[in-house]
């Protein structure tokens, strides 16, 4: 069983295109969230996410959009030199992908190659699970399994944009693949970050990929001008 696992596409659906031709023959994908938000595609990448059955949990962005569609007048109530890409991903989603949106779970636990995951966008804000009986409290409350239980436990995260692998213990893992979108300001990498799974074993992965056409489009969003330099620093 090979699975991919992806987070915070940020609707980039040219990265999620580039990481699919270079890993074929995935059996599963799994995404930790947020996969709209801050980038000029979102319903191209709902429409990947359906096409592709790719098995999603809700990100913080994603409540985002959601509110701004159902309580923000669709992003249309802020000045045209005030827009932000939240307000342009509302305005370019529609009921539908809103609706699918608001499906998507926030947990998910499920079973792979004899290794048990649960899988959330977040933990803690940006904090981290830093010790064993924390990431026991964790897997107890969205498992309901209790720390006799035995078996090897890996909990999935995304979020930070910060891809890494912490153990706990040599049977307690959380892991992060990164975005496939974009890096934090302290790390230069325009590339996409991800995660393979291949019969239990994990391998980071990162692919360089033509973000030209997501810097054109942006240019066309008529982004205020703090909201630009984000996507010149993400795709230029």
């Amino acid at each position: 069983m090979k699975a991919l696992i992806i987070s915070d596409i940020h609707s980039n659906v040219y990265a999620l295109e580039s990481i699919r031709k270079a890993e074929p023959d995935c059996d599963l994908i799994y995404c930790a969230g947020d996969l709209v938000d801050y980038g000029p595609f979102p319903r191209e990448v709902i429409e990947w996410v359906h096409k592709n059955d790719a098995i999603c949990v809700r990100g913080n962005h994603d409540d985002i959009i959601i509110d701004l569609y159902r309580n923000g007048n669709r992003g249309h109530d802020v000045a045209e030199d005030s827009i932000k890409w939240a307000h342009c991903n509302a305005r370019l989603l529609g009921e539908a992908e809103i609706s699918f949106l608001e499906s998507i779970p926030v947990y998910r636990t499920f079973e792979m190659d004899g290794y048990r995951y649960t899988m959330q966008h977040l933990y803690d804000n940006y904090l981290t699970i830093d010790s064993l009986p924390k990431y026991d409290a964790f897997w107890e409350e969205r498992s309901g399994e209790t720390t006799e239980d035995t078996g090897d436990r890996r909990i999935i995260f995304g979020h930070t944009h910060r891809r890494c692998i912490h153990y706990l213990s040599d049977a307690r893992l959380w892991l992060n693949p990164g975005s496939v979108s974009y890096r934090r300001r302290d790390d230069p990498s325009k590339e996409a970050h991800y995660f393979t799974i291949t019969d239990g074993n994990i391998a980071m992965r990162s692919l360089v990929y033509d973000r030209t056409p997501l810097l054109e489009a942006a240019q066309k969003l008529l982004l205020k001008e703090e909201e630009m330099k984000v996507a010149y620093f993400f795709f230029g």
